[in-house]
């Protein structure tokens, strides 16, 4: 059974493809090639975006912590 499907990198708002495996075997990446898009900065990317919308948690600018 082959998969025919594009992936498409998990990056947040990435629509590039994602590398393929390794010719010698593993699994297929779940990123682009661009070096910025990995699982750190997604996790990061996926926060600072959850923290930007309307009631999305963190104190607002000015607020006491």
């Amino acid at each position: 059974m082959s998969d025919t499907t594009t992936r498409i990198c998990i990056y947040p708002g990435c629509e590039r493809p994602a590398i393929p495996p390794h010719p010698l075997g593993g699994p297929p990446g779940s990123f682009c090639d661009l070096e910025e898009h990995n699982a750190l900065s997604a996790h990061q990317e996926r926060q600072r975006r959850t923290a930007a919308q309307p009631g999305g948690g963190g104190p607002e600018p000015g607020e006491n912590q």
